[in-house]
């Protein structure tokens, strides 16, 4: 791996891991902010999703920004954006409504942090360790957002969760005074600063696309619903929601933070089994794994621990192979349009997804129809890449990569 992919993916990282500290705060507190608000559970699926609807959106426009302009400027406008509107969360958001919409605005500054990041370090690795190089960056996604769990958890007793939020958002500044004190060096194609939308006839493209939106699905419905899920089940051992809350989202960000070991993984072992096969067998397996989760609700509770550090682990090892796949399947001056339409439609499912996972308690499906949702579309992601294996995509080490274009 060249050095300079090191030096990237640590800056990067660092940067992503601070901008996404108050990310899961409302994950970590939807029992109390349901009753606090008076809302359904779908309601507070939205609130939770509507960090990726803005990031969805919010893609569109800015990467293909990076296909024409250096990505510094896009990276610390964009927290910027991310700090103001956390901030604006932790002191003003009222009710649902309030919340959705900052959240949504918060979402949006993470476009500009976290993709132009795979961009940069993928162009920076050497191709034949590119999936490592990518996972190691990737990786600080997962911990950035099981911190945040963590810290809500830890927060919550003390200074309540509005004090959690403004505490997290007001580390996230930090990611500024990182981006400003290290230079991001990256590639400027003469590409067109505007979405190109026929990227996607590339059939190998349109797959890592599909099943990109399935993964997303999968882990933020997950991620929405995990603490909450843990949070119900020790109540009814302990009797206390406020300390089932806080302890539950400690449990949920120990679990998912397992997946910086899994997103590592998967990036390793894409580079020696190859990216589509090593997709398939971790997302089938993830799917798997959610679906049994949601229905050891009764079951002793080391089972449900067991069950959940195996799916933290598993849930996160594909999320860097579609990444590396994108930058390895279409030329540098089109990989902007191209990553765009890759984080629009898997952020779409991210934000569809809290909220279907809370449909299916409001109807009375329960916590094996919350992890169903989830799991379902993991496995869909597999059968996508399954049929792309056996000589139906070119082996990625002769792919085109984004660096020697």
């Amino acid at each position: 791996m060249k050095d300079g992919g090191l030096r990237q993916a640590a800056l990067l990282g660092a940067v992503l891991l601070l901008v996404l500290l108050p990310s899961n705060v409302p994950a970590g507190v939807v029992p109390l902010l349901q009753q606090e608000w008076s809302t359904s559970a779908a309601l507070m699926g939205a609130v939770v999703g509507a960090y990726q609807l803005g990031y969805a959106v919010a893609v569109l426009v800015v990467l293909p920004l990076t296909d024409r302009f250096s990505a510094r400027r896009v990276v610390l406008a964009s927290v910027v954006i991310t700090l103001a509107a956390s901030l604006a969360f932790a002191l003003l958001a009222r009710d649902p409504v309030t919340a959705i919409v900052l959240r949504v605005i918060a979402g949006a500054g993470l476009a500009g942090a976290y993709m132009p990041g795979v961009r940069i370090v993928a162009a920076a690795a050497d191709p034949a360790r590119r999936g490592r190089a990518v996972g190691l960056y990737v990786s600080a996604f997962y911990l950035g957002s099981s911190l945040s769990l963590l810290f809500t958890g830890i927060l919550l007793g003390p200074v309540g969760w509005r004090g959690a939020a403004l505490a997290l958002a007001s580390a996230t500044a930090l990611a500024l005074v990182v981006t400003l004190a290290t230079p991001i060096a990256t590639e400027r194609p003469a590409g067109r600063a505007r979405l190109d939308p026929s990227v996607v006839r590339e059939p190998r493209l349109l797959g890592a696309v599909v099943a990109y939106a399935g993964h997303t699905w999968e882990l933020y419905a997950a991620r929405g619903w995990l603490a909450a899920f843990f949070a119900v089940v020790l109540a009814a051992r302990t009797g206390s929601p406020l300390e089932a809350s806080a302890v539950g989202s400690q449990w949920a960000a120990g679990m998912l933070a397992l997946g910086v070991l899994g997103v590592s993984l998967g990036g390793l072992v894409s580079d020696r089994a190859g990216r589509h096969a090593s997709a398939a067998v971790f997302a089938l397996a993830s799917g798997v794994l959610s679906i049994v989760l949601g229905t050891l609700g009764a079951a002793p509770w080391p089972v449900v621990v067991a069950v959940g550090c195996l799916l933290g682990l598993l849930i996160s090892a594909d999320s860097a192979i579609y990444s590396t796949l994108v930058t390895e399947t279409v030329p540098a001056e089109r990989l902007g349009s191209a990553q765009a339409i890759q984080a629009s439609i898997g952020f779409l499912a991210a934000s569809a997804a809290p909220a279907a996972a809370g449909l299916a308690t409001d109807v009375g499906l329960g916590w094996p129809g919350v992890f169903a949702t989830a799991g379902a579309a993991s496995i869909l992601a597999a059968v996508v890449m399954a049929a792309q294996i056996p000589g139906r995509s070119r082996p990625f080490r002769r792919a085109r990569s984004s660096a020697s274009t």
